[in-house]
């Protein structure tokens, strides 16, 4: 398959909201399409679009790839020194398996070597929100069940430590028994007091801590992970040095990657192959449009060592667009379908049902 023009659009994710996410839509001559995601901070979109653009121009379009080596080869080949740099080339990964996928008529679980299409799957919420309690954060969590979660994902980290006991508690005494309940401290504990911290999230029913500490504070997470729970990262890291630094000093316990910004499939099956010689679980991290999370869905639908894919309850921009299969949680279990490649289509440009907007913002 020849790549021969693309469009990139960004999604104004909410109404009202500056939110937006780069996609990519590649097209092969024979007018098949790719589709992927980049990652992206927001107050540099532009720079990251940029980046994406200039990859695409001079680096695919017009190339030809017949098969898994040409995707591996052009992702292991490319500079990825920046974030903006490395999610250019995971955008372009995705989407270029994603139409080798479909070129074969197969789902893109299958093409990555997947056999049941099952994905484990823990709904990703309990966001902090202004007027609400826990109770309400009970009631989050009661929905999830009701929608066929058993795990979980709460944020904690930003309030005094008794009110996110409180949080943890609540949202505990309305899951399964043996579910887990994993806490999300968006990296705001601080080194002299994160193992009390996590020894309170433990005793409260948590059962991995994402994020407790500065990614670059390998000691502290270490020392997390050996005595308080198991440590869950990294989502903000794409230098495969740093996954490797992490690992190394045992300061992980769960590898956490985000596959928008960790160089696509290509990059997270580099980061599964080094998380498997430590014996270490993987989960793929999302919070931004149907297609990254369509992605994890798929990688973890691979890879048997995958623990559990993280589903979006907030951040699910564009949802509507996920099939129906992707859309089904069953006891914590997505079953994804036979659909060729990612199993979406992107719709036309405009307003969309979520209140965001699709546009073009750049064609070649």
């Amino acid at each position: 398959m020849s790549v021969g023009s693309t469009a990139d659009p960004g999604i104004p994710c909410r109404a009202g909201s500056s939110a937006e996410r780069p996609l990519l839509v590649l097209r092969a001559d024979d007018g098949s399409v790719g589709i992927g995601e980049a990652w992206s901070r927001q107050q540099d979109i532009g720079h990251g679009i940029a980046a994406l653009v200039g990859f695409v121009e001079q680096q695919v379009i017009g190339r030809r790839f017949d098969g898994e080596d040409d995707i591996v080869a052009l992702v292991g080949a490319a500079p990825r020194k920046s974030w903006m740099q490395s999610a250019a080339v995971s955008a372009v990964d995705i989407a270029l398996w994603d139409l080798l996928a479909r070129s074969r008529g197969e789902p893109l679980w299958r093409t990555l070597g997947g056999r049941t299409g099952r994905a484990g799957v823990y709904a990703s919420g309990g966001l902090y929100r202004d007027g609400t309690d826990v109770d309400d954060l009970a009631a989050e969590a009661i929905a999830w069940r009701r929608a066929g979660f058993r795990d979980a994902k709460i944020k904690v980290g930003a309030l005094a430590l008794a009110d996110d006991v409180a949080r943890i508690r609540a949202v505990r005494s309305v899951l399964l028994p043996d579910a887990q309940l994993w806490v999300d401290a968006v990296n705001q504990l601080q080194p002299a007091n994160a193992l009390r911290a996590v020894d309170a999230y433990r005793a409260a029913g948590a059962s991995a801590v994402q994020a407790p500490v500065a990614f670059d504070d390998l000691r502290t997470m270490a020392l997390l992970n050996r005595l308080g729970l198991p440590v869950v990262a990294a989502e903000a890291l794409h230098a495969p040095q740093d996954f490797a630094a992490m690992i190394e000093a045992d300061a992980v316990g769960i590898l956490q990657f985000n596959l928008a910004l960790c160089g696509g499939f290509s990059g997270g099956m580099n980061l599964a192959r080094a998380a498997e010689s430590r014996s270490l679980p993987l989960t793929p991290q999302t919070h931004a449009t149907a297609v990254a999370q369509c992605a994890a869905l798929h990688f973890g639908a691979a890879l048997r060592t995958t623990r559990s894919v993280e589903y979006h309850r907030f951040h699910d921009h564009l949802s509507h667009v996920l099939s129906a299969a992707a859309r089904t949680v069953h006891e914590g279990v997505v079953t994804l379908g036979e659909q060729a490649g990612l199993g979406i289509a992107l719709p036309a440009p405009g307003p969309q049902p979520d209140g965001g907007e699709v546009r073009i913002a750049w064609t070649s």
